[in-house]
């Protein structure tokens, strides 16, 4: 089983502004997690990054992703993270002669908000293969087998992708409400099949392109395995600049079984 991954930010920002992360754990069970920060947040790329971190690590435990209730729990763990977290940030900037100022007190006030989903893929003895996701939001997993989309999860057409999607707080710690939210699903895989998990305007990208009769995870995946983020950020450029996708932050994951 291989892992690969790339990310670019929307067009117009630099890298290090890019408010999607990506985590990856490739040894024993395959865990691998996306997020997508919300640019209307403050931080937003930050908190993304402490949320895959966590719910990558949670993982490790292979009942988390098949629970929605043990999946909110450790989306509440990394908000118990974020307070410590942003202790630090706050700090740091006033050691550094650049106190918050007062136009961004409201926002970090409001906490940064994400879309976060993470995937496990344990084989077996017998070379059988379980794959589990969850994820709040719309980022997608999709799954492909013998050159055909056998699953899309948690949307299933490019129609429902709306400007509403669901949101991680860094500072709700409503457990019941974040596991309303939660969508989980299960499978087994067989030796050939890919996933990609995608952030949303790439989900979107794929799911339409899927539904045209087109095969987007070649392009998808020859880029990702590639690792070559140059030809990915013309080829990004070009599919919007044709309308193709939206302007956002891009990030993809591909766990190959091979």
């Amino acid at each position: 089983m291989a892992t690969f991954s790339l990310r670019v930010s929307k067009r117009g920002n630099t890298a290090r502004e890019c408010e999607d992360a990506a985590h990856v754990v490739p040894d024993g069970p395959v865990l691998a997690a996306v997020a997508d920060g919300a640019s209307e947040s403050l931080l937003a790329g930050e908190w993304a990054e402490l949320l895959v971190k966590t719910v990558a690590d949670a993982a490790r435990d292979g009942s988390v992703l098949r629970d929605a209730e043990a999946f909110a729990s450790a989306l509440v763990r990394a908000g118990e993270s974020w307070r410590g977290w942003l202790d630090d940030y706050v700090a740091e900037r006033e050691a550094d002669g650049r106190p918050i100022a007062w136009y961004e007190q409201p926002k970090l006030d409001r906490g940064p908000h994400a879309t976060v989903l993470a995937a496990r893929f344990d084989t077996d003895a017998s070379g059988q293969t379980r794959w589990d996701v969850a994820a709040l939001g719309d980022s997608c997993l999709f799954h492909t087998r013998d050159d055909r989309l056998v699953r899309a999860f948690p949307l299933e057409s490019a129609e429902a992708f709306d400007n509403a999607p669901g949101l991680v707080n860094a500072f709700n710690r409503d457990r019941e409400l974040l596991a309303r939210h939660v969508r989980t699903a299960s499978g087994a895989a067989v030796t050939g099949d890919r996933f990609f998990l995608c952030t949303d305007a790439l989900a979107a990208w794929f799911l339409r392109a899927a539904e045209r009769g087109d095969r987007p995870w070649h392009v998808v995946g020859d880029f990702a395995r590639s690792g070559d983020v140059d030809g990915f950020t013309a080829w990004l450029a070009t599919a919007r600049a044709e309308g193709l996708m939206r302007n956002d932050d891009v990030t993809v994951v591909l766990v190959d079984l091979g």
